[in-house]
């Protein structure tokens, strides 16, 4: 799937943005984040309990701004990779979601495509 999942500028007031689409007829939450001049898209589901990491609308930081927060079992996941680094899905990952910039917009990459900044 290709297509515009939000501006830039959305991103500016928590450094995120939760996105619901749909693909293959399923609903799929996914999240982007812009952190250290990139812009990073996941899969909206924590690994440890396949639940949503916000409690609110587009929180996906911890309060030190330094890691992805499960907001469920308090999991800390490392920015640039998805790794668990804390908590009880220690090991695993969050599932990537391929995007892009173009222009004032981020995009769902084809899939394929390496993501950009």
């Amino acid at each position: 799937m290709s297509g515009i999942l939000c501006a830039l500028a959305d991103l500016s007031a928590t450094g995120a943005k939760e996105v619901v689409l749909s693909e293959d007829g399923a609903r799929i939450s996914v999240f982007v984040v812009q952190h250290e001049g990139k812009v990073l898209g996941y899969v909206n589901s924590c690994p440890h309990a396949r639940l949503p990491l916000n409690w609110r609308d587009d929180q996906f930081f911890d309060v030190t701004k330094q890691y992805l927060f499960c907001a469920n079992h308090s999991a800390r996941f490392d920015i640039q990779t998805g790794q668990c680094v804390r908590g009880p899905c220690k090991g695993q990952a969050l599932k990537p979601y391929p995007v892009s910039v173009v222009g004032q917009n981020i995009i769902a990459a084809p899939p394929g495509d390496p993501p950009q900044a």
